[in-house]
């Protein structure tokens, strides 16, 4: 009886040992998921910061831009069309 005690107590020792890995590397997963999606999110706000910026930006330069026009006789404005913007056929 002693020898299959030592063996079921050998087994037992390497079936906790087993357990505790697989424990150990099902949460090791679930913290890098986590910190993967923490990530993304991160990056995601960051690209929604950026896009909103963007768009403050060229809603102020079209702003100014109209206001130049505005204030801009409407020959100076013809002729400001004409010398920026050229059909591609080059009439």
């Amino acid at each position: 009886m002693g020898l299959e005690m030592i063996i079921g107590l050998a087994v037992a020792v390497l079936a906790a040992i087993a357990g505790a890995f697989g424990l150990g590397k099902s949460r090791g997963t679930s913290i890098a998921e986590t910190k993967a999606n923490q990530q993304r999110t991160e990056e995601r706000a960051a690209a929604t910061e950026a896009v909103a910026e963007r768009r403050v930006e060229t809603t102020k330069e079209a702003s100014n831009v109209q206001q130049t026009v505005n204030h801009m006789p409407d020959n100076d404005v013809d002729r400001e069309l004409r010398e920026t913007w050229k059909r591609p056929s080059g009439g």
